[in-house]
Formats: C-alpha cells, structure tokens, sequence
C-alpha cells in the first residue's frame, strides 16, 4: 500500500469519527451521544426533516449526553435558515428551534436542501441532519423555451402547435396538430377566437407508477381583449392513463380561470397575480399511477372564445413516510393556490 493511500485511509477515519452518528452507529465504541428527534415523543432518532414552504420556525428534540453546539449551512449566499435557538430543557435533553424563510416569494415548492450540524469537537463527536424544504419535481416547464410571438397576451401573435419547430414538439407536451394551441413568448394559449377548443397533455414520467401522491401546480388567466371583452373563464384538468383527484376520487376537474386587471397601471406585468392552482392526485387500489399518467389541461371548444393563457406547470411528488408536506392538505383541497400563490405572500427567494 502506497503513502498516499495510507495518508487517504487515515483521513477518511479520522473524519468518520469526527462526524459519527452519535449512539446510533457508536454506542458499541462509545457511550457519548448526540440524537436528533423531530418531536419529543418520538422513540426513533432522526437524520432527515421537513420543514414548511410557508416559512416560520420549527422546534426539535436533542438528546445529548456531552455539551455540544448547533449550526446552520446551505448553499445560498443568504442562508435561508438559522439556528434560532438552543436550550436545555433536562438532564441529556434540548429543544432546538430553526427559523426559516418561506421557499419562494412565489408560488415556487421545489425541493431545496440544508444542513443542520450538531457538534462536540472536544469529544470528537456530531450529527448531520439534512433538512429538505419542498418537494422532488420531476416534471417542470415554465416555458421559457417557448419563443413564438411576443410576451404580451393582448396581441394574437403566438404560432399554432402544428408549425411548432421541431425541437420544441419533442419537448414531450402533446397535443393533436388541429388543436387551438399556441405557443407565446414564455407561456401558451389554449383555445383560439373563433371558439375553438384547445388541449395540451404534460409529458410522461414514467417513474410516478412507484409514488402514491402528487402535487400539481401551474398558472392559468381567462383572455381579455384590449377593449376589455373576457372570453369564457373555465377550463379542465383531467388525469389520463392513471390516479384520481385527491378530492372527489374522480379523473376529471373543472376550474374557473381569474382575468387579468387590464385597467391597473402595472398591466401586463401583474398578468400572472393571482393566477396560480394546485391540485391534488392520488394512486388508488381501483386506479393506479402507471408509467403513462399524465395531465391534461383543456378549453373547451364551444364555439363561443374560450381562451386560457398557461404558464408554470410542475408535478411534484409526496413521500409522506419520509415527512414531506402534504401540499394538498395545507392548501385545503384542490383549486387556486392559497399558499405561496397568495398575492400577499412576500419574501427573498
């Protein structure tokens, strides 16, 4: 065996008992301890938490037979939590409070991470705790890719679906090529102004047949010209090929897109206010996820305009066994979003 690999085996060791795990991986070498609980009552120590996308603080069981100290890292130029606190509640016992800002100034719930150190250099000992904030997204698009046209949802300049370049058909949004689909710049448009219909389904993620919940987020705003005409606001969402809405057990959902206040001052930049949903879907026993569930978001094509601007689509999975937010019950069931999509929720990303 080489110096150099020597030198590497010892350093890995050193730092290993460094940053033990506490009882949990030590107590045959050593009786010092340093165990993270999410609740006083738990039994079972802990290595992973979630915390809530609306931001605030959170307490948390130590359980610490040696004087140890508690820190915060993240990956941000401002960290987005902090140890807020740390007391002495008994004998080996500890409450430890996080404060942390909400995910987003937005409606904004993917997953971001940090560290939590627990630490007794003098003993040689400390814990890792990762704290999750959000949840996996596996299917994202804000449609930035989307170049067609201009930003500006007054002005019918967007390009159909049919004469989509190539690159942005194989994106995996699908649709049927006599679809009333356009594509704008940095959105898309679901219906046209002769009334006809217009339908787009989110790609596939075949991995969503091994989860059992799921959250979907995107934005919608009903057309109004700039004389200030509205088309019809509904539109529906709809499961293919496997899941339920969490709500009603059913596959289909009607909703009912706000307008845009054509009128205010800060107009088309406030277009998106307000405009943010959040649905529930579940993998039931009589209807499963498969490798083929997606998503589809439709206007209807009634002959009377019907037009619905799209923009922010995420699918995010929910594993409630390693404690992520349930979003769908935070936000109190299936419809607009009334966790960060609310106007008045303001903070740094």
């Amino acid at each position: 065996m080489s110096k150099n690999t020597i030198i590497g085996v010892l350093s890995l060791l050193a730092l290993t008992m460094v940053f033990s795990c506490g009882k949990d991986q030590g107590e045959v070498l050593r009786k010092e301890y340093i165990d993270f609980y999410k609740s006083v009552d738990d039994e079972a120590a802990s290595k992973v938490v979630s915390v809530t996308v609306m931001g605030g603080t959170a307490s948390f069981t130590v359980r610490s037979n040696v004087e140890f100290t508690a820190s915060w890292q993240d990956d941000l130029k401002s960290p987005w939590a902090a140890v807020e606190s740390l007391e002495k509640k008994g004998d080996d016992l500890y409450e430890l409070t996080l404060s942390f800002r909400p995910r987003s100034s937005g409606a904004y719930y993917t997953r971001r991470t940090g560290t939590l150190l627990l630490s007794a250099p003098s003993e040689q000992l400390g814990s890792f705790i990762t704290v999750h904030q959000g949840l996996t997204t596996p299917v994202a698009s804000d449609f930035s890719w989307s170049k067609y046209g201009t930003s500006d949802p007054r002005k019918l300049d967007g390009t159909v679906y049919s004469q989509w370049i190539n690159n942005d058909k194989n994106r995996g949004w699908v649709t049927a090529d006599d679809e009333a689909v356009y594509g704008k710049n940095g959105f898309l448009m679901l219906g046209d102004e002769t009334g006809k219909g217009g339908s787009i389904c989110s790609p596939f993620y075949e991995g969503i047949r091994k989860d059992s919940l799921a959250a979907v987020s995107f934005r919608a705003v009903a057309f109004t010209d700039k004389d200030g005409n509205k088309d019809g606001n509904k539109f529906t969402v709809e499961i293919i090929d496997g899941g339920v809405f969490r709500d009603n057990g059913s596959t289909k959902m009607e909703l009912e897109a706000p307008y845009a206040d054509i009128t205010a001052s800060d107009y088309p930049a406030n277009f998106w206010n307000g405009a943010d949903f959040l649905v529930g879907i579940v993998s039931s026993d009589q209807n499963p996820f498969t490798g083929n569930t997606r998503i589809r978001i439709s206007a209807s094509g009634s002959g009377t305009p019907n037009r619905v601007f799209i923009d922010n689509f995420y699918i995010r999975t929910i594993d409630m066994k390693n404690g992520d937010e349930d979003l769908w019950t935070s936000n109190g069931g299936s419809g607009k979003d009334n966790l960060l999509g609310a106007p008045t929720v303001k903070s740094n990303d």
